[in-house]
């Protein structure tokens, strides 16, 4: 036995010291996880306090009129880009996600793995505080606080706003999936030390072939195993090979867990008891969250695109509040109750009266959905709607804690493909509060990469002549470009690279965009043809200018940020969102990265579904 700890016999009284302390360090481990998210409140209780405290800064009221306000007011003198805080920058490289391998695997943003190495390091500091040179009870102390974190791992998994956490950070699900998943990681570590010190142990003195037909030791090895299947089929690369696959084992594995522990060791009880109490909240949640649609309407736009209309009933109407940017989970209740994958809302369903789904046909429930309905081909054009029944639940999004776009000076909105689902709602929203605001300044702009015209169609009758004035629709499939009539090309020195598929429905098969190793055009500084150099296309509306190439995202963030010499109030609140391939949301946070460093205060938001 290695130093410093060794196999030491102890008298009834340290047992019982030795017990105290385990169970001691095991409560001050899950009780610092709720000193941490208090403490996080200070996060928006001293930003309220300077507010209150600071004196008002003297207002001006801007010569040109950001459009995207439904009423003016009086803004603040803009700050001066050498004041801008580091801060903001910091914040910035938090958010960058880390990347390794060739296959460029992620292991969450820089603020997920410094949180994460953080909580580790306390876990770790109370696992051998006060153990002395005493092996069994590092041994034991390992398992006692990996098991005080079983509560709030599940409470990191509630979808709804009942999740206290959720309360505390203003945090989604969406948002703090990633620390479920790393908290996942850190339990297991913990766990794994004490299954092999406990082997080590019964080795070291010739009990194993004895322990091992206990039932604890059993149950201790079936935990153990339990474990490890989770946290091998939780990694991304399984995820996307067969999500179906991951959440079947994630949720069985999550329930038989439970009592596992609770037979192992008596001493684990308390926390075993409090886990199960929060999976039983979560899955009430669920279930009462769920409306049954007898009459959804589900049609076949083109060969793997679906859309999915719901009517939206006066209980569904009143029951629910739908924000742009939400989604919904759906069922076939004539097929399974488990509701796996994430539909974008497409539309506003309060102001349309109903809701609008498009799903490209991948896998699992939309490759079902599609089985429903007759193919499309050209002897057999997009079929007439089909009368389905759906179990929906939701709406779910961190678009509930979006701040008040209507503000900002520029907003950029950047999609592809079916990523449109996210950004659109949003757009119709700002451009619907501007009505009314004439200003020869566009500051809203909706950029949308899509591979044939026929994948944006379901698209143009929830926009008007007003709204296509700040769309740039770029088409990027040979057939959709030899029926253009627009005379723009690519760049000459542009690559194309296929995005990688991530198996969910937000995703694309195909690549979007041009360019580097990120799938886009983002090294030419060349700006993009005005829509005036573009003929336009006799199928599209005909406010609409299309692009026959995929857009240089580069020169469209160059002109979001671009302030004229003679103007002596630049805008200062931009923000930007995106909805689309890895590739893409990639490329984009780097373009705007550049900025950001450059002292350019930047809200960001990269919609993506990994979990």
């Amino acid at each position: 036995m290695s130093l410093p700890y060794g196999l030491i016999s102890l008298e009834d009284a340290q047992l019982q010291r030795r017990r105290h302390l385990l169970d001691f360090y095991g409560q001050a481990a899950q009780w610092s996880a709720l000193l941490a998210l208090l403490s996080y409140q200070l996060r928006f209780l001293v930003p309220s306090l300077l507010s209150k405290l600071r004196p008002s800064p003297k207002k001006h009221r801007k010569e040109h009129v950001s459009p995207i306000v439904s009423s003016f007011e009086d803004q603040p003198l803009p700050a001066r880009q050498d004041q801008i805080s580091p801060w903001a920058r910091f914040h910035w490289f938090l958010d960058q996600h880390v990347s390794w391998g060739a296959q460029k695997s992620s292991w969450g943003t820089w603020r997920v793995i410094l949180i994460a190495v953080t909580w580790t390091f306390w876990l770790s500091v109370l696992a051998v505080k006060d153990t002395g040179d005493d092996y069994l009870h590092l041994t034991k102390r390992f398992g006692i606080i990996a098991a005080s974190q079983l509560p709030l791992h599940y409470m990191l998994a509630l979808k709804s706003s009942w999740s206290p956490i959720t309360y505390l950070t203003r945090l989604t699900h969406e948002e703090l999936n990633p620390y479920h998943r790393a908290l996942g990681r850190i339990i297991l570590i913990f766990l794994s030390l004490h299954a092999s010190f406990y082997l080590n142990f019964f080795i070291q003195k010739s009990l194993l072939a004895k322990r091992i037909r206990d039932p604890d030791v059993i149950l201790g090895l079936l935990a153990i195993t339990t474990f490890l299947t989770l946290g091998t089929t939780a990694l991304a690369w399984v995820r996307q090979k067969n999500y179906f696959l991951f959440f079947l084992i994630h949720v069985t594995a999550s329930v038989l867990i439970l009592p596992i522990l609770y037979f192992h060791v008596s001493h684990l009880r308390t926390y075993i008891i409090e886990s199960a109490i929060i999976y039983l909240i979560l899955i009430v949640q669920r279930n009462t969250s769920v409306q049954t649609i007898p009459n959804a309407k589900l049609t076949r736009l083109s060969r793997n695109l679906l859309s999915i209309t719901i009517p939206l009933t006066p209980s569904l109407s009143n029951s629910k509040t739908f924000h742009p940017g939400q989604h919904i989970y759906l069922s076939l209740p004539s097929q399974t109750r488990l509701r796996l994958n994430p539909f974008t809302m497409a539309n506003l369903p309060q102001k349309d009266t109903h809701i609008r789904l498009i799903l490209r046909a991948l896998n699992g429930t939309t490759r079902l959905l599609a089985t429903t309905i007759p193919s499309a081909s050209p002897s057999n054009p997009p079929s007439k709607p089909t009368t389905i029944p759906l179990n929906i639940e939701g709406p779910y999004g961190s678009a509930t804690h979006f701040p008040k776009l209507a503000t900002y000076d520029r907003i950029l909105l950047v999609a592809g493909g079916v990523g449109a689902t996210f950004t659109l709602p949003i757009y119709r929203h700002l451009i619907e509060q501007q009505e009314g605001i004439h200003t020869q300044n566009r500051t809203v702009k909706f950029v949308w990469a899509v591979k044939s015209i026929e994948d944006a169609a379901w698209a143009f009758p929830y926009l008007d002549a007003r709204d296509m004035d700040g769309v740039e629709l770029y088409v990027s499939s040979s057939s959709s470009r030899d029926s253009s009539s627009s005379r723009t090309t690519p760049s000459p020195n542009a690559r194309v690279k296929e995005d990688e598929d991530e198996g969910m429905e937000l995703q694309e098969r195909e690549g979007l965009l041009m360019g580097h190793d990120d799938g886009v055009i983002s090294g030419d500084s060349s700006p993009s043809p005005s829509p005036s150099s573009s003929q336009k296309s006799s199928s599209l509306p005909p406010n609409l200018t299309t692009y026959p190439h995929r857009p240089n995202l580069k020169a469209t963030v160059t002109r979001l940020f671009a302030t004229h010499p003679e103007d002596p109030h630049p805008p200062t609140k931009i923000a930007v969102l995106v909805c689309g391939p890895a590739g893409m949301g990639a490329a984009l946070r780097r373009e705007v990265g550049v900025w950001v460093r450059g002292g350019r205060e930047v809200w960001w938001h990269n919609e993506e579904f990994g979990w």
